[in-house]
């Protein structure tokens, strides 16, 4: 093996993560890899988890080898999957170190919307999903600030780099309990359009998407790992808030 081959496949594995740890599909990931590698000459066997890449590869002398990639974390940002997407389409027009150029400004590009914005849609899409559900205008006020507190958390989770089982533990619990207080200041009559409305944003829309995505496509490990995933988001859901309405009815 030599330096080239050996760099051909860290970049199509870094490619790959790239997509997986920001929202994309585990084939979309390894349709990824394998095109990375062929344009260049290597024949790959792609296999892609959730958590974690294995490439290997054949070169023209028959020789193989092999690389590992653990994925420890996951967001959405589909803007990057875009970008690779756009970059893969064109795959042709790329010579190699243009290519890894590409690649690593994907990589490091950190374009976000600035925390006031992002706090502005969380609490704008609370309040459209309490009106959605039929909720009343007071009754999307109150998820108006509850989604602002669910941005707050979400931040703090980030930070501290908190598991999203405890996240939406508290995002439920903690939403209940300011729909609960728009009903104590006799904002609202009743916590559930409110509570409703705030939970939305902690669905895992996504995730449950892509689980289904990836079982159509074959990947049934990765499908069914997304699938108890969001499974697993619900729970932590209805916990939270199902503790808090005990304490609130107790």
């Amino acid at each position: 093996m030599d330096d080239l081959e050996n760099k051909i496949l860290n970049l199509a594995n870094k490619a790959g993560k790239i997509a997986l740890e920001n929202g994309a599909e585990t084939y979309r990931a390894e349709n990824i890899i394998c095109r990375i590698c062929r344009r260049f000459a290597l024949e790959p066997q792609c296999f892609v988890a959730i958590t974690g890449i294995i490439t290997s590869v054949r070169n023209s002398k028959g020789d193989s080898f092999c690389l590992v990639e653990r994925v420890t974390s996951r967001t959405t940002n589909l803007n990057k999957v875009h970008i690779i997407n756009n970059i893969i389409r064109h795959l042709d027009d790329y010579s190699f170190e243009e290519l890894e150029k590409e690649i690593d400004d994907v990589k490091n590009k950190d374009k976000r919307y600035k925390k006031i914005i992002n706090f502005l849609a969380y609490c704008g899409g609370a309040f459209s999903f309490t009106l959605l559900f039929n909720g009343g205008i007071y009754d999307a006020i109150a998820s108006f600030i509850g989604g602002g507190v669910i941005f707050i958390i979400s931040d703090w989770a980030t930070k501290i780099q908190s598991n999203s089982f405890f996240l939406n533990t508290l995002g439920g619990f903690l939403c209940t309990n300011v729909s609960y207080l728009g009903v104590k200041l006799g904002i609202t009559q009743s916590v559930s359009y409110s509570t409703i409305g705030t939970i939305m944003l902690l669905v895992p829309g996504i995730a449950l998407t892509n689980a289904i995505r990836d079982m159509v496509a074959g990947d049934l490990i990765s499908g069914v790992s997304r699938a108890i995933e969001a499974f697993l988001v619900g729970v932590a859901l209805a916990c939270g808030t199902g503790f808090a309405l005990y304490l609130i009815y107790w």
